[in-house]
């Protein structure tokens, strides 16, 4: 038999009956749940600092006016587009939206922000996104001026999307 190999495997022996406790202390520790969504300044209370703090804390963190927020809050919540959840008010909702939106945010920095886990984050995001699309019927219109750049012949096929866009 090789002398190499029997010293090798007494290496291996070793180095197993070394790191083996290690790993079953460690391995313990890490199957224990812990909650991630734990601090202090929870979405609640950062859309209601938002809100209530100086003028332009909202459109820092949101891109909007406060009383342009709390108007589209509002209409959303009297045409029953969105309405409070559990755990989180339609002003929270409209909040994720437009800071996912303005800073192009990713869900786990959302998730992050507001305290509040993926999938949340993703029903609600989804949910003012749908309510928003339901109010552009309302309140935006086709433009009937027509833009210069149309006029110009080479770019004349964009009239035939934009108005299958607009008319949709």
């Amino acid at each position: 038999m090789d002398p190499n190999y029997s010293r090798r495997s007494r290496n291996e022996d070793d180095f197993v009956h070394f790191i083996l406790p290690t790993l079953q202390g460690s391995s313990s520790q890490s199957s224990q749940r812990r909650a991630i969504h734990t601090s202090i300044l929870n979405g609640a209370t950062y859309v209601h600092e938002a809100l209530t703090g100086h003028e332009v804390l909202c459109e820092w963190r949101f891109h909007m006016e406060r009383s342009i927020f709390q108007a589209l809050a509002q209409k959303l919540r009297e045409n029953h587009l969105l309405q409070d959840a559990r755990y989180i008010s339609v002003q929270e909702q409209v909040a994720i939206f437009f800071y996912a939106v303005s800073k192009n945010a990713t869900n786990r920095t959302l998730q992050d922000r507001f305290q509040h886990g993926a999938d949340s984050i993703s029903t609600y995001f989804h949910a003012v996104l749908n309510a928003i699309t339901r109010l552009t019927c309302n309140y935006i219109q086709p433009s009937v001026h027509q833009h210069p750049i149309l006029r110009q012949q080479k770019f004349s096929y964009f009239k035939v999307i934009v108005f299958q866009v607009l008319s949709w």
